[in-house]
């Protein structure tokens, strides 16, 4: 288990990249998740994992505004405050209600989302046909600041999991922009959420298999939703 032995709450950007440019310091946003972003950690004199966590929450990098056609998010705002915003396109509303419980939702980010990366997330399948650019700071990208989505267009989203509360074995999440094109994103099919052809969704895919389901069951699964969130969009499929 790895053990927090250090506490830092930087008070500016720059602050927050100069101490997480050093080995063993890790993020620390909403709190639901501490996550190890170090190429190591290190070990103290019982063999124990050890991080120092580096508290943004004082960064100001919450809120949400409209910049021109595109809506920015700030990496620390809430999956709740999402949920909230009618700014937010209402495919990534749903999808961020959907994400956790509500207790969890009022202090997770969207930013340590996107930085844990979980394969299973539809709110990640979601930003990904959104067009989502994340906005970073320092050389390599140490912290995220922000990220830009494109508020345009319809989108759906369906899924299959062992119960209505479960995360989706396999879920398919599409939009369709001003112009008609169709962007369409798989979850359990990859480590990440995958973006593929609305036209042949399973091309090149193998999927990991494990007690929840085969690779030729995801396979399936993915070929179904797919035809659902399409014929929903009025996409054909």
């Amino acid at each position: 288990m790895t053990k927090a032995v250090a506490y830092h709450r930087p008070s500016s950007i720059d602050e927050a990249v100069a101490l997480l440019r050093e080995p063993g310091r890790v993020v620390l946003a909403g709190g639901t998740v501490v996550n190890d972003r170090t190429v190591g950690v290190t070990r103290d004199s019982d063999d124990e994992e050890t991080v120092e966590v580096v508290d943004i929450q004082a960064l100001g990098l919450d809120g949400m505004e409209m910049e021109g056609p595109l809506l920015r998010i700030g990496a620390a705002t809430t999956l709740q405050a999402m949920v909230d915003n009618s700014l937010v396109p209402t495919l990534l509303r749903h999808l961020a209600r959907a994400e956790l419980p509500s207790t969890l939702r009022n202090t997770a980010t969207l930013g340590g989302l996107c930085a844990v990366g979980d394969g299973g997330s539809p709110l990640l399948a979601g930003l990904l046909v959104h067009g989502t650019e994340a906005t970073t700071a320092g050389p390599n990208g140490e912290l995220i600041t922000s990220f830009t989505i494109a508020v345009d267009g319809a989108g759906a989203w369906s899924g299959t999991g062992r119960t209505p509360a479960d995360s989706p074995i396999v879920a398919a999440v599409a939009r369709q922009d001003a112009a008609g094109e169709v962007h369409l994103a798989l979850t359990g099919v990859s480590r990440r959420p995958v973006v593929v052809d609305p036209t042949d969704p399973v091309a090149g895919l193998d999927p990991p298999a494990d007690f929840r389901g085969s690779a030729e069951y995801r396979i399936e699964l993915a070929r179904i939703h797919t035809s659902r969130v399409l014929a929903e969009l009025g996409a054909g499929g």
